[in-house]
């Protein structure tokens, strides 16, 4: 398989596990004591690339972790309502330009099989 189209496959896989823990977050945005949560995969993404593998991006897996860094509100939540909508924003433009590229991509390889 092609490194992009397995990049671009993993990407939409990684961005679309992000979007549920970043709706989570924002469902749970009253509840007290609810710590955020984020999803990392951007370095193990990069380290795959480098290696030039497909396999490689098959390994690459989103990383859950607990949101320390987020300061809490006196009922303990750590989930702020602007952060969440720009994170989804900004994780939703990435699924965009990867669908967008995946799709261009595909679009050339027809054309290169059929010529037309």
């Amino acid at each position: 398989m092609d490194n992009t189209i397995a990049l671009l496959n993993k990407v939409l896989d990684l961005t679309a596990t992000r979007q549920k823990v970043l709706a989570h977050n924002l469902a749970n945005v009253n509840t007290p004591a609810f710590k955020r949560h984020d999803v990392r995969f951007k370095d193990a993404l990069v380290s795959a690339l480098k290696a030039r593998n497909p396999e490689a991006f098959q390994k690459v897996q989103a990383d859950l972790y607990e949101d320390g860094t987020a300061p809490a509100r006196p009922d303990g939540n750590t989930v702020s309502t602007h952060r969440e909508l720009g994170e989804l924003s900004q994780n939703q433009l990435l699924y965009r330009v990867a669908t967008r590229a995946l799709n261009d991509k595909l679009k050339f390889l027809k054309k290169a099989v059929s010529g037309k």
